[in-house]
This record gives structure tokens, sequence and C-alpha cells, in this order.
């Protein structure tokens, strides 16, 4: 049960945050957002349905409500997947700046989503558990903070929170010893999904954080891509692909030499889609793709 001065402190809070805004899409308002902004609006909104499950989205550094990475997977998921409600978090102001200045922002970010997420326990009723949050560079670590916090505000374990996050090419510079990077516990189930980890220049952290992790292509130098930004941006672009491409599946390695070496072998598993549990036998897989 979600404790009542804390609601009452949220809410009152949240409804002053002008830095982070929320917009919902779904099958009956799939191109114009509803923008969330208080209580009332979502009580009254003809919009959010309750009753079927919710996707949050997080863009990254230079992101927008409006870039690729929100636009290619909202679509997605409303044409092929079963009814969703899909948030978007848009933080355009604070992923503008430098990356080392949006990096420091992260935890700002996340605390508006932290009290977004009680909000909506709150006030909606919605099981967090049924909530899948999917966050894009530095917007991985965005969910995966926010979920941490928001349960330890209530002294729950990890498997109370949010049921599934997948994080998408997790940004790496000034994460890869960061205590506050996406971890596994953050959400009864987490999935990562990598395409630009390695090299001096890579945009992804590389490192295996999630319960299950895909290296796609063996994680770095993805097809067709000539900079590490094209190989960063191919990981919401597979997640979206997952949608309605049901032959995406990858395949467990046993070490880092078979990930390498292209030799991973076994159950294949499907990578991203809207399912909040999966599991598999391993936590690396490699998944090849042609373009």
């Amino acid at each position: 049960m979600l404790k009542p001065a804390i609601i009452l402190a949220v809410t009152a809070v949240y409804c002053v945050q002008a830095e982070t805004r929320f917009f919902l899409y779904t099958r009956n308002n799939p191109t114009v957002p509803e923008e969330i902004t208080d209580e009332s609006s979502v009580a009254s909104s003809s919009f959010f349905d309750r009753d079927i499950n919710t996707i949050i989205l997080i863009h990254g550094h230079r992101g927008s409500a409006r870039t690729p990475f929100n636009t290619l997977i909202t679509d997605s998921i409303l044409r092929f997947q079963e009814p969703h409600n899909v948030i978007v978090v848009d933080w355009e102001k604070d992923a503008s700046y430098s990356y080392s200045t949006a990096s420091a922002r992260v935890p700002f970010v996340a605390r508006d989503l932290d009290f977004f997420l009680i909000w909506l326990a709150a006030h909606q009723s919605i099981p967090i558990s049924k909530l899948h949050v999917v966050g894009f560079g530095l917007g991985a670590h965005i969910a995966g903070i926010a979920s941490r916090w928001y349960v330890g505000h209530f002294g729950y374990r990890h498997t109370d929170g949010v049921g599934r996050i997948t994080g998408l090419d997790p940004s790496g510079s000034g994460w890869g010893t960061n205590s506050q990077r996406l971890r596994n516990t953050d959400a009864s189930y987490v999935e990562v999904i990598h395409t630009d980890g390695s090299g001096l220049l890579a945009n992804g952290i590389g490192t295996a954080i999630g319960d299950v992790n895909f290296y796609v292509n063996g994680g770095s130098n993805q097809p067709g891509c000539l900079t590490h930004s094209c190989s960063h941006n191919r990981a919401y672009e597979i997640f979206a692909a997952s949608m309605y491409n049901h032959n995406l599946v990858g395949f467990p390695c046993s070490s880092t030499t078979q990930l390498n070496l292209n030799r991973c072998t076994g159950s294949a598993l499907n990578i991203g889609g809207t399912e909040l549990y999966k599991r598999g036998s391993s936590r690396v897989y490699r998944i090849n793709t042609r373009n």
C-alpha cells in the first residue's frame, strides 16, 4: 500500500513540475498526444485506459518527444501490438545541453519520473508491476534510477516495482562504474540491447548489465553504419521492428569468445517486444541482422 504522506507530498510537487513533460498516445489518439499535466487531465481523459498495459518511453541525449526514437516505437506498438497506453517522457530541455551536463541532469529527470510513477499508481490505480519502461541512451539510466527510487520509498523488493525495463544501448561514457547506472535489480525483468558498445567514441556501455543482454551483430559496428551514432540508433530501430518482426531472435552465448566469433547456439529468445516477463537460459545473447 502506498503511504498517504508520500502520496500527498508527491501530488503537490508533481503538479508544479515543468522541466519534464509527459505525453499520452493510444490507438484512439495515435498521432496527436494528450499532455498529462495534473490529476484532472488524466482523470477526465477520454484516451487513458487503466485496463490495458502501459509503456513509458524515455529518449536520450539531444532527444525530444518528436525524435525518431519516440515516433518509431510508438507507431510500431500501437499498430502491431495489443492496445497499450504509450507515455512519452519529454526531457528535451535538459537533454539539449552538452553530454556531460545532460548526464548530470539524469537524476533530476529520474526524480520527476519517480514522482510521476507514485502519482500514477495512487490516482489511476495502475499496478507499477504492469509497467514497461523503455529508455534509450541516458534514458535507460533514468529508467533504472526512477524505478529504484520508487521501490525505496516504500521498502519494497525490486520484484514489487516496475515490471520491465528495456535499456536500448544504455550510455557508457561516465556510467561504466557509476553506481547509479541501470542495474538488473531495477525491475522484475531488465532487458538490454547493445549496438554500440566498443571503441573510444562508443555511445553504449557494452557491459552485460541486464537480466538478458542482446548483442546485436556482436554489439557494435552495425551493418550499413559508418558512425557510432548510426550504430547507437540501431538499438531503437531494432526494438521498434521487434513489434512486428518475430524472426528477430538471439542465441545464448556461454563465453565472450563465442559472442565475438559468432558461435552462440541453443534455444532462441525473441528480442524486444512488449512481454513484461521473459526468461532465457543465458544472460548474454547474440542476434545477427542484415542491416
